[in-house]
């Protein structure tokens, strides 16, 4: 047997065979393996995760850990040397953008080479335990950069490190991040309570209804995702009928069959009139069906809501580089800029406003570039580099440049299904990055609670009044009395009568959207012909629960008195049986007596 270090062996011990590790493993991926296993095998996890805590109270009496002063000393060899070689290009460097890109690449360069420090905190920089690469980097490197209140990389080299002592003007260059830090981890522990609110005032409403909304559309997976394990299948894959209940076992069978992505009934696809059915939400963490009446949005908004105390502590305890400062977004400003998606949006990407033909892309005289669509113009950030050429096709909402799509206009250009399907990605993504990967139903419920409007441009029916923004659930409904099965090359041009996979129902259809079908085995489609015309909207989800009809529901939010005002003159109701918590707590009535029975 080949032979293996302690920490492994013990760790191994406790662990069922196929979750046994092979090599180093980070806290990260160890997380992801208990993950895992809570999913296959909730008692077994339970068990596994005693043993391994009553392990590490034991190790921690009897070994401890300290850190040495030498763990923490510059090795200054290597350090001098690639900085000797950076300061030789600082200096001639001629303008302080030249310098900033300077001292970001440095910066990064400072990282790797705290990562091969002799020191026993390496390792545990490494594996996750303890500090982040950034903050070890400027205790065993050098800081190297540093930004200013503005947020930008100030054009300066700071070349010692914070275990030796900053010159008097290194300090002073470094300390408006440090000022800024501190201010910004102290109002930011204030940030998860408020959030918490936010999110359950957008997702309250989503409760088990029925047991299946019938629904045969879904959201496609990769099949190797754990996140498909519990749901239900939305289509046929292989020889896996419709509505089959994806186990490990299945989900092996379907990668052994060759079977890439699957469709999945997803809660933010289902077509329950109110709230959302068994079938669509999948199981539970218990490996059972929630039970009608569950608020599965209040419950997803708990599992969102607990990891971001953690990411305040993060920004409180973190330290980011100066690049990465500016090149993307995350922690709670990251999530809160995806779920707000407000004017000022940083690093924004450029979207074609428009379908057509990409007829000419120019230097902008402000620096940037002009990207003309059929020779409509659109202005691309000078941080960004152009994504598409001459002569191109596009469609509305195509990114034309780098940066990240705005989810506001995603949901303008794409459709809500298509922005919904975004806002999950993004949300997942940025979890991920911060070390959690929670369950994908939770931001689906979210983006279905969030998303779940439109405003009406034009109805020739009078079924609508124009100016109306009415929930996308009326607007489907209406749009499957009117609609008419044709084939789907014929479709081209028309608004979509019901909603496939990300495209909404109300959506036109684009050639991109054929090929996507097409690919997918829909050769036919329904469409609505006589559909009225809709403007997809996003309202930040601090304003998304106020476009609740039901006025008693708002009341749980905020704009009180704005609400009280505009019920009395329209002449508002609210439907004390409804899915929505607070009119029957505040009338103090029995909850949910839906139209499928009492839930």
């Amino acid at each position: 047997m080949k032979a293996q270090p302690l920490g492994r062996y013990l760790l191994n011990e406790s662990l069922p065979d196929e979750f046994k590790i092979e090599g180093a493993i980070t806290k990260k991926e160890f997380k992801q393996k208990m993950n895992a296993l809570a999913k296959k095998d909730p008692a077994l996890y339970v068990n596994v995760i005693q043993t391994l805590k009553r392990m590490g109270d034991s190790l921690a009496t009897w070994e401890g850990l300290s850190v040495g002063l030498e763990d923490v000393a510059p090795d200054k060899d290597p350090r001098n040397k690639f900085i000797k070689e950076v300061e030789h290009k600082f200096d001639a460097a001629t303008t302080d953008e030249q310098k900033r890109n300077i001292a970001e690449n440095a910066q990064e360069h400072a990282i790797q080479t705290a990562m091969k420090h002799p020191g026993s905190m390496t390792q545990q920089v490494q594996s996750g335990a303890r500090g982040s690469p950034s903050q070890y980097s400027k205790i065993v490197v050098s800081p190297i950069a540093a930004r200013d209140p503005n947020g930008k990389t100030v054009p300066w080299l700071i070349t010692k490190s914070y275990s030796e002592g900053l010159k008097p003007s290194d300090y002073w260059v470094a300390g408006n991040e440090a000022i800024l830090d501190t201010i910004k981890s102290t109002v930011s522990v204030s940030e998860p309570g408020e959030l918490s609110k936010i999110l359950i005032n957008n997702v309250s409403d989503q409760i088990i209804t029925e047991e299946d909304c019938g629904t045969q559309n879904g959201i496609l997976m990769d099949v190797n995702d754990p996140h498909v394990v519990d749901r239900f299948l939305a289509r046929d894959a292989a020889s896996i009928k419709r509505n089959t209940l994806i186990t490990p076992e299945i989900q092996n069978r379907l990668v052994k069959g060759r079977v890439t992505t699957v469709t999945v009934r997803s809660p933010m696809t289902c077509e329950a009139g109110d709230g959302v059915c068994q079938k669509c939400q999948g199981l539970n963490e218990f490996g059972q069906l929630h039970m009608p009446g569950t608020n599965v949005g209040i419950r997803a908004a708990h599992a969102m809501s607990e990891p971001l105390t953690q990411f305040a502590l993060n920004a409180k305890h973190g330290v980011r580089t100066a690049k990465g400062e500016q090149k993307h977004v995350h922690g709670i400003a990251g999530f809160r800029q995806i779920i707000e998606s407000p004017q000022k949006f940083l690093n924004q990407a450029t979207l074609a406003e428009l379908g057509g033909e990409i007829t000419k892309v120019e230097p902008a005289p402000q620096g940037g570039h002009f990207v003309y669509v059929n020779d409509e113009k659109h202005y691309v950030n000078p941080n960004f580099d152009v994504l598409v050429k001459k002569n191109q096709i596009v469609e509305p909402g195509d990114m034309l440049s780098e940066g990240i799509p705005k989810p506001e206009e995603v949901v303008r250009l794409k459709g809500l299904a298509a922005g919904r399907q975004y806002l999950v990605d993004s949300l997942t993504n940025l979890y991920k990055n911060q070390g959690y990967d929670i369950d994908k139903r939770h931001f689906e419920l979210l983006a279905k609670g969030e998303l779940n409007y439109v405003q009406i441009l034009n109805d020739p029916s009078h079924t609508f009044v124009k100016g109306d923004i009415v929930s996308y659930n009326n607007l489907r409904k209406e749009l499957a009395k009117d609609s008419k099965h044709i084939d789907l090359e014929d479709a081209l041009g028309e608004p979509l009568g019901k909603e496939y996979f990300h495209f909404s129902a109300g959506t036109r259809v684009t050639p991109s959207m054929v090929n996507f079908l097409k690919k997918h085995k829909i050769s036919q489609v329904y469409v609505a012909p006589h559909a009225p015309e809709v403007e997809f909207i996003m309202k930040p989800a601090t304003r998304a629960p106020l476009l609740n009809p039901d006025w008693m529901a708002r009341l749980a939010h905020r704009n009180l008195k704005a609400t009280l005002e505009q019920a009395a003159h329209f002449g508002d109701s609210s439907n004390l049986h409804g899915t929505h918590p607070v009119p029957a707590y505040a009338y103090g009535v029995e909850f949910g007596k839906g139209k499928k029975g009492q839930y």
